[in-house]
C-alpha cells in the first residue's frame, strides 16, 4: 500500500484497514473497560486523569498500553523497510498473528496495543493518500471545513469525500466489533485476525498485479 499508485483497489484495501482498526478498538473498549488499543489520545487523557486522582491501578493498566503501542510503531516502521517488496502484506500478516495470539486471553491487551502500533506505523499510506487510523479529530475538522467551503459557494475540497469515508469506515468497524464482542467475547479477535490475514493476501495479490503491469 505504501508508495503504490492510487487505484480503486488500493483505496478499497485502505478503507478495509481502517475498518479493521475500528473493529479491534471496539472489542478492546468493551473487553477492557474503555481502554483503547488504537486511539492513544483517549488513553493519554485517561492516564492524566488517573495520575491526578491517584488511581494507580488504572495508571498501571494504561501506561503499558501506551508503551507497547510505541513499541509497535517501532516494529511496524522496521517491518515496512524490511519488507520492501510487499510491505503491506508483511505488516498485515504480523498484525493477523498478534490478533490471533491476543484472542487466547492472558496477554490480550498488550498484544493488541502492539499490533495496532504496528498497523498505524506501517500501513500509513494507500496510493499516496494518508490513512487516518487514529487522527479522527483532524479528519472531522477537514470534513467540517469542507462543508463550510461548500456552504460558502466554493467547490468541495479535494479529498473531502475520502475523509468522510475514512471516518465512516472507522465507526462502522467499531460497530461491527461491538456486535462480534457481544456474540463471541474476546474470541471476536479471531474474526479480526482472519480479516487481517485476508487483507494480507489481498495486499500481496495487489502488489503482484501492480508489478506485472509495470
Amino acid at each position: 500500500m505504501a508508495n503504490e499508485e492510487s487505484t480503486p483497489a488500493t483505496s478499497r484495501l485502505a478503507l478495509a484497514v481502517v475498518m479493521l482498526a475500528g473493529f479491534t478498538d471496539g472489542v478492546s473498549y468493551l473487553q477492557f473497560k474503555k481502554v483503547y488499543v488504537s486511539f492513544m489520545s483517549g488513553n493519554t487523557t485517561a492516564l492524566g486523569v488517573a495520575v491526578a486522582r491517584g488511581h494507580w491501578p488504572e495508571v498501571q493498566l494504561l501506561a503499558p498500553v501506551l508503551g507497547l503501542f510505541v513499541a509497535g510503531v517501532v516494529l511496524g516502521s522496521w517491518l515496512r523497510r524490511a519488507g520492501s517488496r510487499r510491505p503491506a502484506a508483511l505488516v498485515l500478516a504480523v498484525v493477523a498473528g498478534l490478533l490471533a495470539a491476543a484472542a487466547a486471553g492472558p496477554l490480550a491487551l498488550g498484544l493488541l496495543a502492539l499490533g495496532m502500533g504496528v498497523l498505524n506505523a506501517a500501513v500509513h499510506q494507500a496510493g499516496r493518500t494518508a490513512l487516518s487510523l487514529t487522527y479522527v479529530t483532524g479528519t472531522l475538522v477537514k470534513v467540517g471545513t469542507g462543508l463550510a467551503d461548500r456552504l460558502s459557494g466554493q467547490p468541495w475540497p479535494a479529498g473531502w469525500g475520502r475523509q468522510a469515508l475514512d471516518w465512516l469506515c472507522l465507526a462502522t468497524g467499531a460497530g461491527a466489533g461491538t456486535l462480534a464482542w457481544q456474540a463471541l467475547g474476546l474470541r471476536a479477535l479471531l474474526v479480526a485476525a482472519a480479516g487481517a490475514a485476508l487483507l494480507a493476501l489481498a495486499a500481496r495479490q495487489l502488489r503482484e498485479e501492480t508489478s506485472a503491469d509495470v
